[in-house]
């Protein structure tokens, strides 16, 4: 039996230069891993089956499934195993979780299958289940350009403690809706991922100014309940708040994971969906 974990990201910076030829917005965004985490527990087995603590996502569209049938296609294998997902990431909130999920399947049944390719041939099938998922590989810091599967990893950011929200709210096909509400005025030439990454390379600490993701021009205003996210954050004592993605989830740092226990205690009294994280690198790629 094998256990991995599959961490949650935020961005730090999510900038969209325009609309490629192939369909796909062109981007540029700096990412980092959390340690809010799923976990996949692989146990070896002749067939391919997947359990999840949230049933709903028991399905064969689910990308863990579909990470290991793309696995053993291109390893020419036909092993199987039984999966068992223990969710914690808030689902399609902005934090990766599917996409984490699905790189952590590619790694651990790599690992449980005594598969020869190294992590690095990974990367075309992860790009082929999503954009995100070849950052999930290695995590850590990161600066994701074109469709935001070319990846460049950057010095690691110091621990950093970080509060989230996560508004318990539906957006049908979020990542085409959100997308789709973007106009050409909202594009940038991605010199603010720029400036951070050169930040980070010199060893600066991040000032919050520098943080950007263009998406907050439009979630803001979409639904109320993502306002008053943002809103009860500053209340309950954030000096900033900051989108993960295409949202809803959005996250501000603290001085301590004292005072961030506090505030996502503080948020959850007052109803919501709230976490107190930390920032990560995974020790052996999504494994840690």
């Amino acid at each position: 039996m094998l256990t991995i974990r599959a961490y949650a990201k935020i961005n730090l910076t999510l900038e969209v230069l325009g609309k490629r030829a192939d369909g796909y917005h062109e981007v540029v965004t700096v990412m980092q891993t959390i340690d809010l985490c799923d976990e996949l527990t692989l146990e070896p087995s002749a067939d391919m089956s997947l359990r999840c603590s949230d049933p709903t996502l028991e399905t064969e569209d689910n990308l863990v499934l579909r990470a290991a049938d793309l696995l053993r296609e291109h390893a020419g294998c036909d092993s199987g195993a039984d999966i068992y997902l223990r969710k914690s990431i808030p689902v399609a909130a902005g934090l990766g979780g599917g996409s984490s999920d699905a790189a952590a399947a590619l790694v651990g049944l790599r690992r449980l299958w005594g598969l020869e390719q190294a992590v690095s041939d990974l990367r075309p099938l992860a790009a082929s289940l999503g954009s995100d998922v070849p950052f999930f590989l290695s995590g850590g810091t990161a600066i994701a350009e074109g469709r935001g599967d070319v990846i460049t990893s950057l010095p690691a950011l110091p621990r950093t403690h970080l509060v989230l929200l996560s508004p318990q709210v539906e957006i049908p096909n979020k990542t085409a809706a959100m997308y789709g509400r973007l106009t050409p005025e909202l594009y940038t030439d991605g010199s603010r991922s720029a400036r951070l990454r050169s930040g980070l390379e010199s060893g600066a600490s991040i000032d919050p100014d520098a943080l950007f993701n263009v998406f907050e021009s439009v979630a803001f205003g979409l639904h109320p309940a993502i306002e008053e996210g943002r809103r009860t954050m500053l209340d309950a004592g954030a000096s900033w708040v900051r989108l993960s993605g295409s949202g809803p989830a959005m996250y501000a740092f603290t001085a301590s994971a004292e005072e961030a226990d506090a505030m996502a205690r503080r948020l959850r009294e007052a109803g919501h969906r709230a976490h107190a994280a930390a920032t990560v690198v995974p020790s052996t790629s999504v494994a840690g």
